[in-house]
Protein backbone atom coordinates (compact mmCIF):
# COMPACT_ATOMS: atom_id res chain seq x y z
CA UNK A 1 0.00 0.00 0.00
CA UNK A 2 2.81 2.00 0.96
CA UNK A 3 4.52 1.90 -2.49
CA UNK A 4 1.59 2.25 -4.40
CA UNK A 5 0.85 5.72 -2.69
CA UNK A 6 4.73 6.50 -3.55
CA UNK A 7 4.23 5.64 -6.99
CA UNK A 8 0.98 7.38 -7.40
CA UNK A 9 1.51 11.07 -5.95
CA UNK A 10 -1.72 12.11 -6.53
CA UNK A 11 -4.27 9.23 -5.05
CA UNK A 12 -1.59 9.90 -2.04
CA UNK A 13 -2.71 13.45 -1.53
CA UNK A 14 -6.22 12.85 -2.07
CA UNK A 15 -6.01 9.79 0.62
CA UNK A 16 -3.59 12.63 2.95
CA UNK A 17 -6.64 15.13 2.61
CA UNK A 18 -9.50 12.50 3.42
CA UNK A 19 -7.85 10.94 6.18
CA UNK A 20 -6.90 13.81 7.88
CA UNK A 21 -10.11 15.99 7.48
CA UNK A 22 -11.83 12.78 8.73
CA UNK A 23 -9.36 12.60 11.71
CA UNK A 24 -9.93 16.31 12.11
CA UNK A 25 -13.37 15.89 13.01
CA UNK A 26 -13.15 13.58 15.98
CA UNK A 27 -13.37 15.38 19.39
CA UNK A 28 -11.54 14.17 22.30
CA UNK A 29 -12.49 15.86 26.08
CA UNK A 30 -14.26 18.46 23.75
CA UNK A 31 -11.58 19.47 21.32
CA UNK A 32 -10.88 18.22 18.25
CA UNK A 33 -7.63 18.94 15.43
CA UNK A 34 -9.75 20.28 12.63
CA UNK A 35 -7.59 20.77 9.36
CA UNK A 36 -4.50 20.28 11.15
CA UNK A 37 -4.83 16.52 11.73
CA UNK A 38 -3.93 16.76 7.85
CA UNK A 39 -0.56 17.45 9.09
CA UNK A 40 0.31 14.74 10.97
CA UNK A 41 -1.36 12.34 8.56
CA UNK A 42 1.37 13.55 6.35
CA UNK A 43 3.96 12.90 8.54
CA UNK A 44 3.21 9.54 9.70
CA UNK A 45 2.99 7.96 6.12
CA UNK A 46 6.12 9.94 5.67
CA UNK A 47 7.79 8.48 8.42
CA UNK A 48 6.59 5.43 7.30
CA UNK A 49 8.36 5.60 3.41
CA UNK A 50 10.00 8.62 2.63
CA UNK A 51 8.77 8.16 -0.73
CA UNK A 52 5.87 9.56 -0.09
CA UNK A 53 6.13 12.97 -0.93
CA UNK A 54 4.90 15.58 -3.77
CA UNK A 55 6.90 18.49 -5.00
CA UNK A 56 7.30 22.01 -3.32
CA UNK A 57 4.61 23.26 -5.90
CA UNK A 58 2.00 21.69 -3.59
CA UNK A 59 2.49 23.36 -0.33
CA UNK A 60 4.27 26.53 -1.97
CA UNK A 61 0.47 26.95 -4.18
CA UNK A 62 -1.34 26.11 -0.68
CA UNK A 63 0.58 28.34 1.34
CA UNK A 64 -0.18 31.67 -1.49
CA UNK A 65 -3.72 30.23 -1.80
CA UNK A 66 -4.02 30.45 2.14
CA UNK A 67 -2.92 33.53 3.01
CA UNK A 68 -3.86 35.50 0.07
CA UNK A 69 -7.27 34.44 1.01
CA UNK A 70 -6.69 35.37 4.84
CA UNK A 71 -5.40 39.00 3.72
CA UNK A 72 -8.35 40.26 1.60
CA UNK A 73 -10.45 39.00 4.02
CA UNK A 74 -8.75 40.91 6.76
CA UNK A 75 -7.49 43.73 5.14
CA UNK A 76 -9.82 46.46 6.30
CA UNK A 77 -9.95 45.61 9.66
CA UNK A 78 -6.22 44.93 10.01
CA UNK A 79 -5.73 48.57 9.04
CA UNK A 80 -9.00 49.70 10.93
CA UNK A 81 -7.08 48.29 14.25
CA UNK A 82 -3.68 49.56 13.81
CA UNK A 83 -4.03 52.99 14.81
CA UNK A 84 -5.78 51.90 18.36
CA UNK A 85 -3.94 48.30 19.46
CA UNK A 86 -2.49 46.93 16.28
CA UNK A 87 0.89 49.00 16.73
CA UNK A 88 1.25 48.04 20.20
CA UNK A 89 0.77 44.11 19.04
CA UNK A 90 3.79 44.70 16.39
CA UNK A 91 5.92 45.99 18.81
CA UNK A 92 5.66 43.44 21.03
CA UNK A 93 5.81 40.69 17.97
CA UNK A 94 9.53 42.34 17.41
CA UNK A 95 10.51 42.47 20.83
CA UNK A 96 9.17 38.64 20.92
CA UNK A 97 10.93 37.29 18.25
CA UNK A 98 14.31 39.14 19.67
CA UNK A 99 13.78 37.70 22.67
CA UNK A 100 12.87 34.20 21.39
CA UNK A 101 16.75 34.60 18.95
CA UNK A 102 18.14 34.91 22.38
CA UNK A 103 16.42 31.95 24.01
CA UNK A 104 17.08 29.45 20.97
CA UNK A 105 21.26 30.91 21.37
CA UNK A 106 21.35 30.14 25.22
CA UNK A 107 19.41 26.36 24.81
CA UNK A 108 21.99 25.62 21.46
CA UNK A 109 24.87 26.82 23.80
CA UNK A 110 23.55 24.92 26.91
CA UNK A 111 22.98 21.74 24.73
CA UNK A 112 26.10 21.92 22.82
CA UNK A 113 24.10 21.29 19.88
CA UNK A 114 25.62 22.16 16.05
CA UNK A 115 25.32 25.95 15.00
CA UNK A 116 23.57 25.16 11.86
CA UNK A 117 21.40 22.23 12.82
CA UNK A 118 19.98 24.45 15.83
CA UNK A 119 19.66 27.30 13.62
CA UNK A 120 17.15 25.29 11.64
CA UNK A 121 15.41 23.75 14.79
CA UNK A 122 14.63 28.04 15.80
CA UNK A 123 13.04 27.95 12.49
CA UNK A 124 11.14 25.07 12.83
CA UNK A 125 10.15 25.63 15.92
CA UNK A 126 8.25 28.43 14.81
CA UNK A 127 7.60 26.68 11.64
CA UNK A 128 8.87 29.44 9.49
CA UNK A 129 9.75 27.57 6.07
CA UNK A 130 10.94 30.82 4.51
CA UNK A 131 13.24 31.06 7.48
CA UNK A 132 14.69 27.74 7.06
CA UNK A 133 14.93 28.26 3.30
CA UNK A 134 16.85 31.66 3.93
CA UNK A 135 19.53 29.80 5.98
CA UNK A 136 19.74 26.97 3.68
CA UNK A 137 20.55 29.62 0.79
CA UNK A 138 23.24 31.90 3.25
CA UNK A 139 25.33 28.57 3.77
CA UNK A 140 25.23 27.58 0.23
CA UNK A 141 26.91 30.81 -0.47
CA UNK A 142 29.40 30.65 2.69
CA UNK A 143 29.78 26.47 3.51
CA UNK A 144 27.78 24.22 1.09
CA UNK A 145 28.49 21.25 2.81
CA UNK A 146 26.27 22.63 5.64
CA UNK A 147 23.45 23.53 3.75
CA UNK A 148 21.42 20.13 4.36
CA UNK A 149 22.33 20.76 8.16
CA UNK A 150 19.56 23.51 8.91
CA UNK A 151 16.64 20.95 6.98
CA UNK A 152 17.66 18.49 9.76
CA UNK A 153 16.74 20.54 12.58
CA UNK A 154 13.65 22.43 10.99
CA UNK A 155 12.09 18.45 10.13
CA UNK A 156 13.02 17.79 14.04
CA UNK A 157 10.89 20.64 15.79
CA UNK A 158 8.18 21.19 13.41
CA UNK A 159 5.62 18.69 14.60
CA UNK A 160 6.44 20.22 18.31
CA UNK A 161 6.04 23.56 16.62
CA UNK A 162 2.68 22.96 15.53
CA UNK A 163 1.60 20.89 18.84
CA UNK A 164 3.42 23.00 21.38
CA UNK A 165 1.03 26.09 19.98
CA UNK A 166 -1.87 23.95 20.20
CA UNK A 167 -1.69 22.62 23.26
CA UNK A 168 -0.81 26.07 24.82
CA UNK A 169 -4.25 27.05 23.23
CA UNK A 170 -6.53 24.08 24.44
CA UNK A 171 -5.14 24.05 27.51
CA UNK A 172 -5.37 27.55 28.42
CA UNK A 173 -8.87 27.85 27.23
CA UNK A 174 -9.86 25.15 29.26
CA UNK A 175 -7.95 26.62 32.48
CA UNK A 176 -9.43 29.70 31.87
CA UNK A 177 -12.83 28.54 31.46
CA UNK A 178 -13.08 30.59 27.57
CA UNK A 179 -16.63 31.29 26.32
CA UNK A 180 -15.63 31.82 22.72
CA UNK A 181 -18.54 33.20 21.86
CA UNK A 182 -19.18 35.66 24.71
CA UNK A 183 -15.95 37.13 23.84
CA UNK A 184 -16.06 37.54 20.09
CA UNK A 185 -19.51 39.19 21.14
CA UNK A 186 -17.63 41.51 23.42
CA UNK A 187 -15.08 42.34 20.70
CA UNK A 188 -18.01 42.91 18.25
CA UNK A 189 -17.61 40.00 15.82
CA UNK A 190 -20.86 38.60 16.99
CA UNK A 191 -23.93 40.44 17.20
CA UNK A 192 -27.36 39.76 19.04
CA UNK A 193 -30.47 39.52 17.01
CA UNK A 194 -31.65 42.13 15.44
CA UNK A 195 -35.21 43.25 16.05
CA UNK A 196 -37.50 46.53 14.70
CA UNK A 197 -40.04 48.31 17.01
CA UNK A 198 -42.20 51.58 16.31
CA UNK A 199 -41.57 54.22 18.81
CA UNK A 200 -43.73 57.51 18.71
CA UNK A 201 -41.62 60.67 19.25
CA UNK A 202 -42.16 62.02 22.24
CA UNK A 203 -41.73 66.16 23.38
CA UNK A 204 -38.75 68.29 23.74
CA UNK A 205 -37.20 65.55 21.04
CA UNK A 206 -35.63 68.19 17.94
CA UNK A 207 -33.78 67.45 15.17
CA UNK A 208 -33.82 65.28 11.80
CA UNK A 209 -34.18 61.71 11.45
CA UNK A 210 -30.57 61.79 10.55
CA UNK A 211 -29.58 62.72 13.91
CA UNK A 212 -31.80 59.72 16.07
CA UNK A 213 -29.26 57.24 16.55
CA UNK A 214 -27.12 60.26 18.05
CA UNK A 215 -29.92 61.36 20.29
CA UNK A 216 -31.24 57.58 20.84
CA UNK A 217 -27.73 57.04 22.23
CA UNK A 218 -28.00 53.72 20.63
CA UNK A 219 -26.88 51.22 17.91
CA UNK A 220 -30.13 51.97 15.31
CA UNK A 221 -31.23 52.43 11.90
CA UNK A 222 -34.82 54.33 10.71
CA UNK A 223 -36.30 52.63 7.82
CA UNK A 224 -39.52 53.72 7.91
CA UNK A 225 -41.59 56.94 9.25
CA UNK A 226 -45.21 57.96 9.27
CA UNK A 227 -46.24 61.39 10.22
CA UNK A 228 -49.84 62.27 11.97
CA UNK A 229 -52.70 63.22 9.57
CA UNK A 230 -55.41 66.03 10.50
CA UNK A 231 -57.72 63.33 11.46
CA UNK A 232 -55.54 62.49 14.30
CA UNK A 233 -54.07 59.41 12.80
CA UNK A 234 -51.41 58.59 10.95
CA UNK A 235 -50.41 58.52 7.27
CA UNK A 236 -49.07 54.94 5.47
CA UNK A 237 -45.81 54.14 5.82
CA UNK A 238 -43.19 55.92 3.92
CA UNK A 239 -39.34 55.88 3.89
CA UNK A 240 -37.58 57.60 6.63
CA UNK A 241 -36.02 60.17 4.64
CA UNK A 242 -32.96 61.59 6.72
CA UNK A 243 -33.63 65.57 6.85
CA UNK A 244 -37.38 65.06 7.70
CA UNK A 245 -37.99 67.30 11.16
CA UNK A 246 -38.74 65.54 14.36
CA UNK A 247 -41.65 66.41 15.98
CA UNK A 248 -43.91 65.44 18.40
CA UNK A 249 -46.53 62.60 17.71
CA UNK A 250 -43.80 61.38 14.87
CA UNK A 251 -43.75 57.17 14.30
CA UNK A 252 -40.39 56.33 13.76
CA UNK A 253 -39.74 52.46 12.79
CA UNK A 254 -36.28 51.28 14.44
CA UNK A 255 -33.88 48.57 14.05
CA UNK A 256 -31.23 47.18 16.25
CA UNK A 257 -30.74 45.02 18.83
CA UNK A 258 -33.22 44.72 22.27
CA UNK A 259 -30.74 46.01 24.49
CA UNK A 260 -30.37 49.23 21.66
CA UNK A 261 -34.06 49.67 21.14
CA UNK A 262 -35.03 50.01 24.51
CA UNK A 263 -32.30 52.59 25.80
CA UNK A 264 -33.39 54.65 21.95
CA UNK A 265 -37.23 54.66 22.73
CA UNK A 266 -36.04 55.32 26.18
CA UNK A 267 -34.29 58.66 24.76
CA UNK A 268 -36.71 59.04 22.13
CA UNK A 269 -40.13 59.09 23.59
CA UNK A 270 -42.37 55.65 23.89
CA UNK A 271 -43.65 52.66 22.25
CA UNK A 272 -46.35 53.51 19.60
CA UNK A 273 -49.33 52.25 20.66
CA UNK A 274 -51.17 52.50 17.36
CA UNK A 275 -51.58 50.23 14.17
CA UNK A 276 -49.81 51.82 11.02
CA UNK A 277 -50.74 50.65 7.49
CA UNK A 278 -47.99 48.80 5.67
CA UNK A 279 -48.95 47.82 2.60
CA UNK A 280 -47.57 50.07 0.38
CA UNK A 281 -43.88 49.31 1.77
CA UNK A 282 -42.06 45.69 1.50
CA UNK A 283 -39.24 44.55 3.30
CA UNK A 284 -37.17 41.99 1.80
CA UNK A 285 -33.74 40.33 1.71
CA UNK A 286 -31.82 41.09 -1.45
CA UNK A 287 -28.06 39.52 -2.29
CA UNK A 288 -25.12 41.87 -3.81
CA UNK A 289 -24.18 40.20 -6.84
CA UNK A 290 -23.50 43.39 -8.80
CA UNK A 291 -19.55 44.05 -8.95
CA UNK A 292 -20.46 47.37 -9.79
CA UNK A 293 -21.73 47.30 -6.15
CA UNK A 294 -19.38 45.36 -4.52
CA UNK A 295 -16.38 47.57 -2.99
CA UNK A 296 -18.65 51.11 -2.37
CA UNK A 297 -20.14 52.51 0.86
CA UNK A 298 -23.53 52.57 2.07
CA UNK A 299 -23.10 56.47 1.59
CA UNK A 300 -21.64 56.04 -1.58
CA UNK A 301 -24.38 54.19 -3.21
CA UNK A 302 -26.86 56.51 -1.69
CA UNK A 303 -29.87 54.33 -1.54
CA UNK A 304 -32.07 56.93 -0.25
CA UNK A 305 -31.69 58.70 -3.76
CA UNK A 306 -32.71 55.14 -5.52
CA UNK A 307 -35.60 54.87 -3.61
CA UNK A 308 -34.78 52.27 -0.69
CA UNK A 309 -32.87 52.11 2.73
CA UNK A 310 -30.69 49.18 4.32
CA UNK A 311 -31.71 48.28 7.74
CA UNK A 312 -29.12 45.51 8.03
CA UNK A 313 -26.30 43.69 6.41
CA UNK A 314 -25.61 40.27 6.87
CA UNK A 315 -22.34 38.84 6.16
CA UNK A 316 -21.29 35.00 7.22
CA UNK A 317 -23.82 34.53 9.90
CA UNK A 318 -23.30 37.60 11.70
CA UNK A 319 -26.19 40.21 11.22
CA UNK A 320 -25.75 43.68 11.94
CA UNK A 321 -27.06 47.38 11.58
CA UNK A 322 -26.31 49.04 8.27
CA UNK A 323 -23.91 52.05 8.52
CA UNK A 324 -23.86 54.30 5.97
CA UNK A 325 -19.41 53.67 6.26
CA UNK A 326 -20.23 49.75 5.87
CA UNK A 327 -18.76 48.96 2.77
CA UNK A 328 -20.92 46.47 0.87
CA UNK A 329 -18.96 42.93 -0.34
CA UNK A 330 -19.89 40.65 -2.74
CA UNK A 331 -22.79 37.76 -1.47
CA UNK A 332 -23.33 40.46 1.53
CA UNK A 333 -27.27 39.88 2.27
CA UNK A 334 -29.13 43.13 2.70
CA UNK A 335 -32.10 43.80 4.50
CA UNK A 336 -34.17 46.33 2.23
CA UNK A 337 -36.97 48.37 3.12
CA UNK A 338 -38.68 49.97 -0.06
CA UNK A 339 -42.19 50.75 -2.09
CA UNK A 340 -43.57 47.45 -3.32
CA UNK A 341 -43.07 48.99 -6.61
CA UNK A 342 -39.77 49.98 -6.35
CA UNK A 343 -38.03 46.08 -5.27
CA UNK A 344 -37.39 44.98 -9.07
CA UNK A 345 -35.46 48.03 -9.20
CA UNK A 346 -33.28 48.04 -6.41
CA UNK A 347 -32.71 43.70 -7.03
CA UNK A 348 -31.32 44.87 -10.45
CA UNK A 349 -29.37 47.76 -8.86
CA UNK A 350 -27.86 44.63 -6.34
CA UNK A 351 -27.60 42.42 -8.27
CA UNK A 352 -29.71 39.95 -5.85
CA UNK A 353 -28.49 36.87 -7.95
CA UNK A 354 -27.01 33.31 -6.32
CA UNK A 355 -25.70 32.28 -10.14
CA UNK A 356 -23.61 35.39 -10.92
CA UNK A 357 -21.86 34.70 -7.27
CA UNK A 358 -20.96 31.11 -8.09
CA UNK A 359 -19.55 32.37 -11.11
CA UNK A 360 -16.52 33.86 -9.59
CA UNK A 361 -14.54 36.31 -11.80
CA UNK A 362 -11.20 34.69 -10.87
CA UNK A 363 -9.13 37.04 -12.72
CA UNK A 364 -8.90 40.16 -9.96
CA UNK A 365 -7.90 36.96 -8.07
CA UNK A 366 -5.16 35.41 -10.02
CA UNK A 367 -3.53 39.39 -10.75
CA UNK A 368 -3.83 40.12 -6.91
CA UNK A 369 -1.91 36.40 -6.48
CA UNK A 370 0.50 36.97 -9.36
CA UNK A 371 1.60 40.22 -7.92
CA UNK A 372 2.07 38.99 -4.06
CA UNK A 373 4.24 36.34 -5.64
CA UNK A 374 6.04 38.85 -7.14
CA UNK A 375 6.47 40.78 -4.40
CA UNK A 376 8.05 37.62 -2.42
CA UNK A 377 10.11 36.79 -4.93
CA UNK A 378 12.04 40.23 -5.06
CA UNK A 379 15.61 40.09 -2.82
CA UNK A 380 16.35 41.98 -0.79
CA UNK A 381 20.17 42.64 0.22
CA UNK A 382 21.97 41.53 3.44
CA UNK A 383 25.50 42.42 4.34
CA UNK A 384 28.23 40.04 3.39
CA UNK A 385 26.23 39.54 0.34
CA UNK A 386 23.40 37.57 0.81
CA UNK A 387 19.95 38.61 0.19
CA UNK A 388 16.46 37.41 1.71
CA UNK A 389 13.12 37.86 0.48
CA UNK A 390 9.15 37.59 1.71
CA UNK A 391 8.56 34.67 0.08
CA UNK A 392 5.29 32.60 -1.31
CA UNK A 393 3.75 33.55 2.21
CA UNK A 394 4.78 36.52 2.93
CA UNK A 395 4.30 38.08 -0.79
CA UNK A 396 0.89 37.62 -1.18
CA UNK A 397 -0.43 38.40 2.64
CA UNK A 398 1.17 41.92 2.48
CA UNK A 399 -0.79 42.22 -1.01
CA UNK A 400 -4.13 40.20 0.15
CA UNK A 401 -4.27 43.10 3.25
CA UNK A 402 -3.59 45.97 1.04
CA UNK A 403 -6.12 44.94 -1.33
CA UNK A 404 -8.54 43.76 1.63
CA UNK A 405 -8.05 47.35 2.79
CA UNK A 406 -8.86 49.36 -0.83
CA UNK A 407 -11.17 46.66 -1.66
CA UNK A 408 -11.29 47.81 -5.54
CA UNK A 409 -9.33 49.75 -7.78
CA UNK A 410 -11.69 51.51 -10.76
CA UNK A 411 -13.55 48.70 -11.72
CA UNK A 412 -11.15 45.86 -10.76
CA UNK A 413 -13.14 44.11 -7.67
CA UNK A 414 -10.31 42.36 -5.35
CA UNK A 415 -13.00 40.79 -3.07
CA UNK A 416 -14.11 37.61 -3.03
CA UNK A 417 -17.31 36.56 -2.58
CA UNK A 418 -17.82 35.40 1.01
CA UNK A 419 -18.04 31.54 0.34
CA UNK A 420 -15.42 31.27 -2.39
CA UNK A 421 -13.22 33.01 0.14
CA UNK A 422 -14.01 30.41 2.62
CA UNK A 423 -13.63 27.74 -0.38
CA UNK A 424 -10.03 28.79 -1.28
CA UNK A 425 -8.66 29.44 2.23
CA UNK A 426 -9.68 25.77 3.05
CA UNK A 427 -7.93 24.46 0.82
CA UNK A 428 -5.11 26.33 0.59
CA UNK A 429 -4.45 25.18 3.97
CA UNK A 430 -5.34 21.42 3.10
CA UNK A 431 -2.47 21.48 -0.12
CA UNK A 432 0.03 23.82 2.33
CA UNK A 433 -0.57 20.77 5.63
CA UNK A 434 -0.20 18.07 3.07
CA UNK A 435 3.04 19.04 1.46
CA UNK A 436 4.73 20.42 4.36
CA UNK A 437 3.94 17.54 6.45
CA UNK A 438 5.51 14.82 4.18
CA UNK A 439 8.89 16.77 3.97
CA UNK A 440 8.81 16.72 7.85
CA UNK A 441 8.26 12.94 7.84
CA UNK A 442 11.41 11.44 7.46
CA UNK A 443 13.38 13.37 9.89
CA UNK A 444 10.86 13.20 12.37
CA UNK A 445 11.28 9.28 12.15
CA UNK A 446 15.09 9.69 12.23
CA UNK A 447 14.49 11.11 15.58
CA UNK A 448 12.76 8.09 17.15
CA UNK A 449 15.93 6.16 16.50
CA UNK A 450 18.96 8.80 17.26
CA UNK A 451 18.90 9.80 21.11
CA UNK A 452 20.71 12.96 19.98
CA UNK A 453 17.73 14.16 18.37
CA UNK A 454 15.96 14.39 21.35
CA UNK A 455 17.78 18.10 21.92
CA UNK A 456 16.62 19.54 19.33
CA UNK A 457 13.16 18.12 19.82
CA UNK A 458 13.22 19.51 23.30
CA UNK A 459 14.58 23.23 22.17
CA UNK A 460 12.28 23.66 19.35
CA UNK A 461 9.52 23.01 22.37
CA UNK A 462 10.85 24.86 23.98
CA UNK A 463 10.53 27.63 21.84
CA UNK A 464 7.56 27.18 20.65
CA UNK A 465 5.95 26.79 24.07
CA UNK A 466 7.47 30.03 25.55
CA UNK A 467 6.27 31.90 22.61
CA UNK A 468 2.66 30.97 23.01
CA UNK A 469 2.32 31.15 26.86
CA UNK A 470 4.06 34.97 26.06
CA UNK A 471 1.41 35.45 23.69
CA UNK A 472 -1.22 34.40 25.80
CA UNK A 473 0.27 36.11 28.91
CA UNK A 474 0.95 39.85 27.85
CA UNK A 475 -2.02 39.36 25.44
CA UNK A 476 -4.26 39.46 27.92
CA UNK A 477 -2.36 41.55 30.51
CA UNK A 478 -0.69 44.26 28.71
CA UNK A 479 -2.06 44.33 25.09
CA UNK A 480 -5.70 43.84 26.62
CA UNK A 481 -6.95 40.69 24.08
CA UNK A 482 -9.27 38.24 24.67
CA UNK A 483 -7.29 34.26 25.11
CA UNK A 484 -8.91 33.56 21.85
CA UNK A 485 -7.22 36.82 20.21
CA UNK A 486 -3.77 35.96 21.69
CA UNK A 487 -4.08 32.75 20.43
CA UNK A 488 -4.02 34.33 16.70
CA UNK A 489 -1.32 36.19 17.54
CA UNK A 490 0.57 33.39 18.90
CA UNK A 491 -0.73 31.34 15.47
CA UNK A 492 0.65 34.33 13.62
CA UNK A 493 3.91 34.42 15.57
CA UNK A 494 4.38 30.66 14.14
CA UNK A 495 2.90 32.44 10.89
CA UNK A 496 1.71 28.17 10.94
CA UNK A 497 -1.93 27.88 9.24
CA UNK A 498 -2.54 24.84 10.94
CA UNK A 499 -2.98 26.27 14.36
CA UNK A 500 -5.04 29.35 13.11
CA UNK A 501 -6.91 25.80 11.39
CA UNK A 502 -7.23 24.44 14.73
CA UNK A 503 -8.28 27.64 16.56
CA UNK A 504 -10.52 28.54 13.82
CA UNK A 505 -12.08 24.83 14.27
CA UNK A 506 -12.34 24.85 18.02
CA UNK A 507 -13.34 28.72 18.89
CA UNK A 508 -16.15 29.34 15.98
CA UNK A 509 -15.44 32.77 15.62
CA UNK A 510 -13.07 35.30 13.65
CA UNK A 511 -11.61 36.64 16.87
CA UNK A 512 -8.40 34.25 16.28
CA UNK A 513 -7.95 35.51 12.99
CA UNK A 514 -7.97 39.10 13.97
CA UNK A 515 -5.29 38.32 15.99
CA UNK A 516 -3.55 35.81 13.10
CA UNK A 517 -3.11 38.58 10.47
CA UNK A 518 -2.42 41.27 12.71
CA UNK A 519 0.90 40.13 13.64
CA UNK A 520 1.53 38.08 10.71
CA UNK A 521 3.16 40.50 8.10
CA UNK A 522 6.07 41.53 10.92
CA UNK A 523 6.69 37.85 11.86
CA UNK A 524 7.20 36.74 8.17
CA UNK A 525 10.07 39.37 7.78
CA UNK A 526 11.50 38.72 11.39
CA UNK A 527 11.94 34.91 11.57
CA UNK A 528 13.33 35.57 8.05
CA UNK A 529 15.96 37.74 9.05
CA UNK A 530 16.49 36.72 12.09
CA UNK A 531 17.01 32.95 11.41
CA UNK A 532 19.72 34.06 9.09
CA UNK A 533 21.14 36.06 11.94
CA UNK A 534 20.92 33.68 14.46
CA UNK A 535 23.28 31.17 12.08
CA UNK A 536 25.95 33.98 12.25
CA UNK A 537 25.43 34.69 15.50
CA UNK A 538 26.21 30.80 16.55
CA UNK A 539 28.99 30.28 14.03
Amino acid sequence: MLAFLADHSLIALIVILAAGLAIGRLRIFGMSLGAAAILFVAIFLSALDSHITFPPLIYQLGLALFVYSIGLAAGREFFASFASKGWRVNVFGGVMLLVLMGLAAGLAKLFGLDPTTASGTFAGSLTTTPGMAAIVELLKGTNPDLAAHPVVGYSLAYPGGVLGAIAVAAIGAGILKVNHIEDATREGLIHSRLRWRTVEIGEGVSGHISDVPRIAQADIIVTRMSLPDEHGGYAPQELAVPNTPLTPGLLLVIHGTDADLDTAISHLGAPAAVDVDMLEMSYGRVIVSNPAVAGRTIRDLDPISHGFIIARLRRGDEEVVAHESDMLELSDSLRVVAPKEQFPAVRRLLGDSENSLANVDLLPFAIGLLLGLLLGAIPIPLPGGTSLSLGFGGGPIVVGLLFGAFSHTGPVQWHLPYHANRVFTTFGLALFLAGVGTVAGPGFRNAMTDPASLKYIAMGFIITVTSALACGVVGMTVLKLRWDESMGMAAGMTTNPAVLGYLNNQTGTELAARGYATVYPIAMIGKILLCQALVVLLM
